[in-house]
């Protein structure tokens, strides 16, 4: 199979690209920079290229993008209704300025003819020893827009880039038809990727079993090496682990044949490993039921994986695919895109205005876009710079940063609120010049924006404090020192992790949840007895055994059966009414941490 990389993309008079040249990087990057700072224009000028070339292949087939074929024909005409790549207002606006007729160059040059829009798109081909180039001219006469193919370099039946354009997700049918791959093809490049996702994941699982008949044969059984390199190298494989992975979910994609099925039908069950991560198993009960009606969040990720993951496309560009997702999920899906791009051999452009995702990747992977200008950074100072423009909610931080030069690393505002009243209760309350920086990301992560923010701020100090979550408690000492994430020390960021799972467990005490909830302790006791918990007011120097693994938010904050509903408080009504000897020593020790910055 071919490798095919694409190197660099020529604008001519396309959108605000008077003449551009952009290369961009192989595999992964992240396309960073300010609204209407061209991110957009540049996604959009591949989007067209490709719509063009889809056109002229309609009309002619593939021997009208060889040079042989060039000048011998007219270029095709297009309506603005059947325009459809990129949303406009009208054909002219994918001209520079709104001006459509000839103009001269700096040399004084004027163009020869009407065609005066072009995109080139150049890019190696591993079958062939040169660059690989196809341009495309664009023309507008009597609202109509002509596309003909004006410069090629390359062969007939040979492979060409094929290239996605994904904009924000905007949602799937309650019902969806069998697609031809060009209808699928001409969705995408509307923007109404959602609408095909079905199809999308019927392509996978059919060259799945595909694949499974060809290599059960006349056996009973599938071998158990071909198995094992079938689950290692399969796109709907990848896909079924991403998502059980990230939700415990399984997808079930029903049979489908178009000669009596006016519907792709995609359901899925929840469930979760067995204890040898085997087998995936249902949750007892569970019916299964319509992707449709699953989080939109799940949607958005199975909608990206999946065109990511169809061996159709090449080169991917994601327009803001983390926009309304929750940070942890934000990394989530930024980890899987960067090793599909790695296993697949793909090119996948992802457009974010996360600060947080930016300062988690290497420089040589974000492209940096400013007033039409276009670069790769190539320096980890060079991101700090980017981030004070990108979020405006960081310019007061980063303005307050340069005077305190204290920094605390918090999961979300919540868990700052909650130290703070443990604090005041205390008589120590946190220093008021300690700038809060709420990242639900790693410690590696935030060790990574610390460093960032020292080259602009070489006095900066700072800790970072995050939940251990499914982390081992062996790897944490008494003290919250973090055994995994060591060595930020000496560069002034103080790591710790809380030796409970969640924060919120510190919170268990009865006698101060129910002095909140105005109520008695035998209530609250015997309300956490429905969730299976025995609550007590346990040894403050101490971590029970029962509740080191206790995931306590179910018990306490989330969902209508919780503590804090069910009595109409909130955490920090219980944070309130710790006494100080209620109050654990692993929270004192922080405290006193944070103070001594």
């Amino acid at each position: 199979m071919d490798t095919i990389i694409v190197k660099e993309i020529v604008l001519h008079r396309f959108k605000q690209y008077r003449d551009k040249k952009i290369s961009p990087p192989d595999s992964f990057c992240l396309l960073a920079g300010s609204n209407n700072s061209g991110k957009s224009s540049f996604m959009q000028a591949f989007a067209l290229w490709e719509y063009c070339k889809s056109v002229i292949e309609y009309e002619f087939g593939s021997d009208g993008l060889i040079n042989d074929f060039i000048g011998k024909k007219q270029g095709v005409g297009i309506s603005s209704e059947d325009f459809l790549p990129i949303n406009i207002p009208s054909l002219k606006h994918l001209w520079t300025n709104l001006r459509v007729s000839p103009e001269q160059d700096s040399k004084g040059n004027k163009e020869l003819d009407g065609y005066t829009l072009w995109i080139e798109v150049r890019w190696t081909n591993s079958s062939f020893e040169e660059d690989r180039l196809l341009r495309f001219s664009l023309s507008l006469a009597n609202e109509r827009l002509f596309v003909k193919t004006t410069l090629s370099n390359i062969a007939n039946n040979e492979s060409i880039p094929k290239i996605a354009y994904i904009p924000p997700f905007a949602g799937i049918l309650n019902r969806e038809p069998f697609h031809t791959k060009a209808m699928r093809a001409r969705l995408i490049g509307q923007g109404l990727s959602g609408s095909v996702m079905r199809n999308t994941l019927l392509e996978l699982y059919k060259r799945n079993q595909d694949k499974r008949v060809e290599l059960k044969g006349e056996l009973d059984r599938i071998p158990k090496k071909s198995l094992k390199e079938l689950r290692e190298t399969d796109h709907w494989e990848h896909l079924l682990e991403i998502i059980r992975g990230m939700f415990g979910v399984e997808l079930m994609v029903h049979d489908f044949n178009e000669d009596y099925h006016s519907y792709i039908r995609v359901e899925y069950w929840k469930g979760k490993y067995n204890n040898t991560k085997t087998k995936f198993e249902k949750h007892k009960g569970f019916n299964k039921r319509d992707i449709m009606v699953e989080g939109s969040c799940f949607l958005q990720l199975l909608n990206v994986i999946s065109l990511a993951l169809d061996p159709s496309y090449h080169v991917i560009f994601l327009d803001e695919p983390d926009a309304h997702l929750h940070s942890s999920l934000q990394f989530s899906l930024l980890e899987e895109l960067e090793h599909l791009a790695t296993k697949y051999n793909k090119q996948i452009l992802f457009a974010t205005h996360s600060t947080e995702l930016i300062s988690s990747v290497p420089p040589q992977r974000i492209m940096k876009f400013e007033k039409g200008k276009v670069k790769v950074l190539t320096d980890e100072s060079q991101k700090t710079t980017l981030i004070t423009g990108l979020g405006s909610e960081y310019s007061p931080k980063l303005h307050q940063l340069q005077k305190s030069k204290k920094i605390l690393f918090v999961e979300n505002e919540s868990d700052s609120s909650a130290i703070k009243l443990f604090s005041e209760t205390l008589g120590t309350p946190i220093s008021k010049d300690i700038v809060i920086w709420p990242w639900p990301g790693k410690h590696g992560e935030r060790g990574k924006l610390f460093t960032q923010l020292k080259q602009q701020i070489p006095e900066l100090k700072g800790l970072s404090i995050r939940d251990r979550d499914n982390q081992d408690f062996a790897t944490i000492t008494e003290s919250l020192v973090d055994k995994s994430n060591t060595g930020w020390e000496s560069q002034g960021l103080i790591v710790r992790t809380w030796r409970f799972r969640y924060i919120e467990t510190y919170l268990l005490r009865p006698s101060a949840i129910a002095r909140a909830a105005k109520t008695t302790k035998d209530i609250i006791v015997d309300h956490a007895r429905e969730f299976s918990v025995e609550l007590s007011d346990f040894d403050v120097t101490k971590i029970p055994l029962a509740l080191r693994e206790l995931p306590s938010k179910p018990l306490l904050t989330e969902g209508c059966t919780c503590l804090t509903v069910k009595h109409g408080i909130t955490k920090y009504d219980i944070a309130k009414e710790m006494h100080k000897d209620e109050i654990h020593v692993d929270i004192r020790m922080i405290i006193k941490e944070i103070n001594s910055l």
